[in-house]
């Protein structure tokens, strides 16, 4: 840098302090052209830290099969994939986004059989949803949780590369967090299916269950001792539990909640297909072809524009508070590379 600045000895050099960005490194996100899109809607939740995993591809995958398996539709989401190519052309940065969710919407679209609405145009590779519904619903929570054990795994790595042991290892969003979810969604899963072997299993992860309760509820005192830290408390032991003893009945309850968000995603898709039936009927009941004509384009346009919108911030809204919340912070700073500017005269 010195040896650059010497070239020109008339021009002024000025360094910003670390202090200046709270004496955080700067971070460049680098994704490849199929997530790079994405990187806006992570920067609106906060730039990824040095030491902490960029998100990008994680929201993209499960971004873009939100929307398409709440937006099926081969007719729309080819519209939508045309409007998203001419605005990113038009160097509008979301347009970029838009395509994307309009080529996933045009693939569930073929998955549903659906072409702007009408179902008896092509056959399903799938399923027609209004006519497996408990499919539909029971897909979105199974998806659900892949996405929430995919978000246990980044906390996991997160708090482990800071060194935070307490919450990565013992926290509600670390390893003991994970093993109680999982050892939660074992006992609900072996019992709804009436496995033989329930009366067995059952004891063993209430057991692996409990001790979990009880790990996390002591994570403070038990990573202090582990690492030798003193005191064992930041606080009085009795602040501590009963902030804790919240903490633990939040986390049971987020569990629970969390899980289930994700049928919205089923409830959207079946919201589609169920809105489009009600101008169907409309269709039917004016007699008239022109206005029958008139109704289908009328429905197509809100369809596309109205709950396309409800349908990406719903699809949004699950990433930010379901997965986002258990292992982002998104409280890095962005590198912005600073022009050189010579005056010549």
């Amino acid at each position: 840098m010195e040896a650059i600045a010497a070239k020109y000895p008339d021009i002024i050099v000025m360094f910003s302090s670390p202090n200046e960005r709270g004496g955080k490194p700067p971070t460049k996100m680098k994704n490849n052209w199929l997530f790079r899109p994405f990187e806006a809607l992570v920067k609106m939740y906060g730039v990824p830290s040095y030491n902490e995993l960029d998100p990008t591809p994680f929201l993209s995958i499960t971004y873009m099969f939100c929307f398409g398996f709440m937006f099926g539709d081969v007719g729309q989401g080819l519209v939508l994939a045309l409007a998203g190519f001419i605005l990113g052309k038009k160097g509008v940065e979301l347009g970029n986004v838009l395509f994307r969710l309009g080529i996933c919407s045009t693939f569930f679209g073929f998955m549903y059989g659906s072409f702007f609405g009408f179902e008896e145009i092509i056959q399903p590779i799938w399923v027609r949803p209004f006519e497996e519904v408990n499919t539909i619903l029971l897909t979105a929570v199974f998806v659900g949780i892949g996405m929430l054990f995919a978000a246990y795994v980044y906390s996991i790595i997160n708090k482990l590369k800071k060194k935070e042991i307490k919450e990565g290892v013992f926290g509600k969003n670390g390893i003991c967090g994970f093993i109680l979810y999982a050892s939660f969604l074992g006992l609900v899963g072996i019992n709804l299916s009436g496995f033989g072997t329930a009366q067995l299993l059952n004891p063993i992860l209430i057991g692996l269950a409990i001790l979990m309760i009880l790990i996390v509820l002591v994570r403070e005192p038990l990573a202090n001792y582990l690492m030798k830290h003193s005191p064992l408390y930041e606080e009085s032991a009795s602040d501590y539990y009963v902030e804790s003893g919240f903490e633990l009945f939040e986390m049971l309850l987020a569990m629970f909640s969390n899980t289930l968000s994700f049928i919205r995603i089923g409830a959207f898709a079946l919201t589609h297909v169920g809105l489009f039936m009600a101008f169907q009927t409309l269709s039917l009941m004016a007699q008239n072809g022109i206005i029958s004509v008139g109704i289908f384009i009328f429905a197509n346009v809100l369809i596309i524009v109205l709950e396309g919108l409800i349908v990406s911030i719903q699809a949004l809204r699950l990433q930010f508070y379901e997965l986002f919340s258990k292992y982002y912070t998104g409280d890095g700073v962005e590198f912005k590379p600073v022009d050189l500017q010579i005056n010549l005269f």
